[in-house]
């Protein structure tokens, strides 16, 4: 079994969802910018492209990510990223954190409380986290089902089943050498969280919550802006 994180990283191009984090990066931009903030974490900056947004906007940021994979491909944009873990930066050396395209949906939820106060740790007091989490129609009405990608030398089949508030994905990848294919496979768990939980942190409070919908016609993402107390 591969690691879930470089899995994903490997059908990251198959899956095609640049569109829809495009406009997605567009709103955490304008959040940011409303802000006044100019030092940014990034938690889980995958391929980098929001990096090399805020880079290119002229923020102060560098990101973070548990896929050797994925920060190396976002260095290849220029961007500061590394496999740092959050306890590696000294306290309240940003403005501003972000955690964007469900990486809290990656997070169980008996270990969202800690990673809150990790997150708030490297931030001052009335420093801001924002983040996304998907909502219910996120996992029932976009992310359930079954999904096949044929292209090139490449085939992928994903298959996804929402129950008990989990979402396991299970991917099956098969990737042409020769004249033979290789198969790869694993599976990826996402758990949803409820706005009741995120107004309760003792860490924070929640100043504001923006839906938004990119995958469906209704609010399949919910953006969090929290504030450190």
């Amino acid at each position: 079994m591969i690691n879930p994180l470089d899995l994903y990283a490997k059908i990251e191009s198959l899956i095609g969802f640049d569109v829809q984090y495009e406009k997605l990066y567009e709103v955490y931009l304008q959040l940011l910018h409303s802000l006044h903030v100019k030092t940014i974490l990034d938690v889980g900056c995958g391929n980098g492209k929001f990096l090399k947004h805020l880079q290119n906007a002229e923020f102060r940021a560098c990101g973070i990510d548990r896929s050797v994979v994925m920060v190396e491909r976002a260095c290849t944009l220029g961007v500061d990223a590394s496999t740092k873990e959050l306890d590696a930066f000294e306290e309240a050396s940003f403005e501003c954190v972000v955690a964007i395209a469900d990486v809290l949906n990656y997070i169980p939820v008996a270990e969202l409380e800690s990673f809150f106060e990790a997150v708030a740790r490297v931030l001052p007091k009335n420093g801001y986290f924002i983040c996304d989490v998907n909502t219910l129609y996120g996992f029932e009405g976009v992310a359930e089902g079954v999904m096949c990608q044929d292209k090139e030398n490449q085939f992928l089949c994903v298959e996804a089943t929402f129950e008990h508030k989990e979402l396991l994905t299970k991917i099956v990848l098969f990737e042409k050498e020769g004249e033979l294919y290789r198969k790869v496979e694993g599976s990826i768990t996402q758990y949803f969280h409820s706005l009741a939980f995120f107004k309760k942190l003792k860490a924070f409070k929640l100043c504001s919550t923006k839906p938004i919908a990119l995958f469906g016609d209704e609010p399949d993402k919910t953006i969090l802006i929290f504030q450190k107390r």
